[in-house]
């Protein structure tokens, strides 16, 4: 079916519609009374909610956990899994993130690609559906989470708590086009250990993304050594060093990535440790610059955990030091691993624990996923790739698998697809996270025909 002309009238308010939505703080804060994970993924759900209704559809608020967003009739239903909260902006952006500014051809703002844009980009195919009058013998039916960032407590409350209908058949827009049939599992944790020295050293926002600066601030005594020590590091161009009276401040800055594409980055935590590893420190700054150079280095695959293996489906473990934190008398350490389909969480944590015994970190468990597996020639795969194809005229690209953790992996036959194509830059996680308007119209064409030909 040919959607273009309804595409183009859409275009402006859909540009519109996510650029508002982006200007909301969504990064999850505080528990408010009927605010589970803060004000801000309560107010996005709450926008995002309110925008579905003004365009025509059933909408639904579970205590500020979930949403729903619903069209149409059936004893089927297809589900659309996705997220309004976002992590933290971070520094380096060009735009305010909070602005949902337009400019250059481009939305700037925190959750244009990661999940706002894609959300409101289904829900302008819905009304395109709609408004047209097109017969569909599903429901269509949107989900939107509020705490995917972090722990997806929204979707265990949601699955356990309101036990909702559940899906025949769906997906995520979460992640790359054109469909994601494995996904990784998702390990994250945090090694404690208690310090009495003050330690000025800090990196990093999130244990799934690589952090792109980290700072020490050393005694001046150290200044020379130092300064030797960034001149003949690989890379000396990553770092500054500031001297303030008695202290000489180590800043370092690398480039940001979501953890589970690691190696798009380059991580300025584990690269200053590196740096800091060649000074004759004492103390415990001492003895947390070794632990962290021996046990992970400024490698990504788990080779210094003792943790790395790999299979054919998702190739090699990943493991990311997001970041670090000294506060209460306590440094923590903030960890992110994606396991390959063929290898157990548990197996992966046994090994950890094991690593940790006699070094004075504790191991504590944050949040673990199950791994998602769907056969490539299944009929969900192939009707995805096939709208992905119909659209872009790519043939060679394949269905593919990803460190990502999206909803698909909570529910049976559901897949993430979309919604960054091949071509386009990934700024997820990142500063200066932005959409390229030219490409919104792909993913609002490529999404039009998925529901289109899922639906019908």
């Amino acid at each position: 079916m040919d959607f273009k002309k309804q595409i183009e009238a859409v275009m402006e308010p859909l540009a519109q519609d996510i650029s508002a939505l982006c200007q909301i703080n969504s990064v999850e804060g505080e528990p408010q009374p009927g605010m589970p994970f803060g004000e801000g993924p309560a107010k996005a759900l709450e926008a995002a909610l309110a925008l579905g209704e003004r365009l025509g559809f059933r909408t639904e608020n579970f205590d500020n956990y979930v949403g729903h967003i619903e069209m149409g009739e059936g004893e089927e239903m297809l589900g659309i899994l996705g997220h309004v909260d976002v992590v933290p902006a971070g520094e380096g952006w060009d735009f305010d993130p909070w602005g949902g500014v337009i400019a250059d051809g481009k939305i700037f703002g925190r959750g244009t690609l990661d999940d706002k844009g894609p959300l409101v980009t289904c829900l302008y195919a819905m009304k395109i559906l709609k408004d047209m009058g097109v017969t569909l013998n599903k429901r269509v039916r949107i989900i939107l989470g509020t705490n995917e960032e972090t722990d997806w407590n929204c979707m265990a409350y949601y699955l356990n708590e309101v036990k909702p209908e559940l899906p025949t058949i769906a997906f995520s827009p979460d992640s790359h086009f054109p469909v994601t049939y494995a996904e990784m599992g998702l390990l994250q944790y945090t090694l404690t250990r208690e310090i009495s020295e003050k330690l000025e050293i800090e990196g990093g926002n999130a244990f799934n993304s690589v952090p792109s600066k980290a700072s020490v601030v050393l005694d001046a005594k150290h200044t020379e050594a130092l300064e030797a020590a960034v001149a003949a590091y690989v890379d000396p161009d990553m770092f500054v060093i500031e001297k303030a009276d008695d202290k000489v401040i180590l800043r370092a800055t690398g480039v940001g990535a979501h953890a589970a594409y690691l190696w798009e980055g380059k991580n300025a935590l584990t690269h200053m440790m590196a740096v800091l590893g060649q000074l004759p420190l004492e103390g415990e700054l001492k003895e947390v610059v070794d632990f962290v150079n021996t046990h992970f280095g400024t490698c990504l695959y788990g080779e210094n955990m003792g943790v790395a293996c790999s299979d054919d489906d998702c190739g090699p473990l990943t493991l990311n030091l997001g970041k670090i934190n000294v506060e209460d008398g306590k440094l923590v350490l903030c960890c992110d691993s994606r396991i390959p389909v063929a290898f157990t969480v548990d197996s992966i944590e046994e090994a950890v624990k094991a690593k940790m015994e006699g070094t004075g970190y504790t191991y504590e468990r944050v949040s673990t996923e199950r791994p998602l597996y769907v056969p490539k020639d299944s009929a969900l795969v192939q009707t995805l790739m096939e709208a992905y194809r119909t659209v872009t005229g790519d043939t060679e690209s394949q269905p593919q698998s990803s460190g990502g953790a999206t909803y698909s992996r909570t529910m049976d036959n559901c897949v993430a697809f979309g919604c960054l194509l091949p071509d386009q830059v990934d700024t997820m996680h990142q500063a200066n996270e932005c959409l390229e308007l030219e490409h919104l119209k792909i993913w609002l064409e490529i999404c039009l025909e998925a529901i289109y030909q899922l639906a019908k």
